[in-house]
């Protein structure tokens, strides 16, 4: 029993909690262009969503077929990316902070030019990170040959399946917040998950230069 629950714990626990992180800000990014009334901005968010998924992927490949990359790099590479991703949101929280005022006609139409670009580049970094961090998780689940396989996939399609129930449940609450509410509650939490990136993001980036150096 104990050698069936646990990686199905583990498959399941790791899937729901990288890809709430994501999908939160993809959820938080989509509603933004709602409010704003900037729906056609959507598609560039989307392709950033889908680069990031394919990213990941390559990305993870590529650490385990190269030889030399240690664990140390993954962490670097891992740390510099929460990093960035840390920078750009601070960046979207100042636009849902002042994004009542887009909607309001106070500020010209700065949503048509440069921020879908920042929006869509913010998703393709949250993907990128925690899509890396998935991958690298699984091939190392299946590939140790300690564990069944069968439970490790059915953890995973149960998280996806959370995670989808989470993204309905996110997106009908999103929708009734007020407007006002919701640029103001965005702004917090997206400040928030810009601060966790930034120590994550460092505490990583630290961890694999200590491990290149020993």
């Amino acid at each position: 029993m104990e050698n069936t629950l646990t990686p199905f714990l583990s498959s399941f626990f790791i899937l729901l909690r990288e890809g709430f992180e994501a999908m939160l800000i993809a959820v938080l990014v989509f509603m933004y262009l709602d409010k704003v009334k900037a729906r056609d901005k959507r598609p560039a968010v989307i392709w950033g969503i889908i680069a990031g998924i394919i990213a990941s992927l390559f990305v993870a490949v590529g650490f385990k077929k190269i030889a030399g990359l240690t664990h140390a790099h993954e962490e670097l590479f891992e740390g510099g990316v929460m990093i960035v991703a840390s920078g750009m949101l601070a960046y979207v929280a100042f636009f849902c902070h002042h994004a009542k005022q887009h909607v309001e006609g106070k500020v010209d139409k700065a949503v048509a030019t440069g921020s879908s670009f920042v929006l869509s580049f913010t998703v393709f970094l949250a993907i990128l990170r925690e899509g890396f961090e998935i991958v690298l998780f699984y091939a190392a689940l299946i590939g140790s040959g300690i564990y069944n396989t069968v439970p490790v996939f059915s953890g995973a399609i149960i998280g996806a399946l959370a995670l989808i129930v989470v993204y309905f449940g996110l997106n009908k609450i999103t929708k009734i917040v007020p407007v006002g509410m919701f640029f103001r509650t965005s702004s917090i939490l997206l400040a928030v998950l810009a601060i966790y990136f930034a120590y994550e993001g460092i505490h990583e980036f630290s961890e694999g230069i200590e491990g290149l150096l020993h």
